[in-house]
């Protein structure tokens, strides 16, 4: 996992409670001294032991969390990266264009990003079907970043997450229904 990944979550966990308690999940679950940097690549299995122990510390379902991350991991991304978004007129040609645009620049800017495998079919102009599929089955932080999308975009959006890796799925489906607020 890329170091800006973390650096997210450093982000809105000291935003939301504070530094003692970044520090302290750290010490719990990353080696000494660790310092995230957003280039690098840092194992899987570190995010997904801070984001469970937030979870626990907040008392909130892993998915929720997941959830809210990516929310805010959307807007964060946004912060550091705001040309990749001037490619897009609107959420729905955003989300059309994840795998073929989104994801071939972070290709450019990171190096060995292993991002997850999207593909995206519109409906209709108020409908996208979007197929989601990693290893590391984080379609609740996927729907985060759709949700800080369309708050990015100033829409309503509902995700049916119709089915999901986390059953036993090859890959998740998710019925976007969206429409200005």
């Amino acid at each position: 996992m890329k170091g800006i990944i973390f650096r997210g979550l450093e982000e809105l966990v000291v935003q939301a409670y504070d530094i003692s308690v970044w520090e302290k999940l750290l010490e719990k679950h990353a080696p000494e001294d660790r310092v995230y940097v957003s280039a690098k690549n840092y194992p899987d299995e570190e995010l997904f032991a801070l984001a469970q122990e937030v979870a626990l510390v907040v008392d909130k379902p892993l998915s929720d969390i997941l959830r809210t991350f990516g929310e805010f991991l959307f807007a964060y991304l946004t912060q550091k990266h705001s040309e990749i978004l001037l490619q897009f007129k609107d959420f729905s040609s955003l989300i059309m264009g994840i795998d073929t645009v989104i994801h071939a620049e972070v290709a450019k800017l990171y190096h060995e990003p292993n991002l997850p495998q999207i593909r995206c079919e519109k409906i209709n102009e108020n409908n996208i079907l979007m197929f989601y599929r990693s290893n590391r089955k984080l379609c609740f932080c996927a729907e985060g970043l759709i949700n800080g999308a369309a708050a990015f975009y100033q829409m309503n959006v509902n995700i049916d997450h119709q089915k999901c890796m986390h059953e036993g799925e090859q890959e998740c489906t998710l019925l976007l229904t969206f429409k200005e607020k």
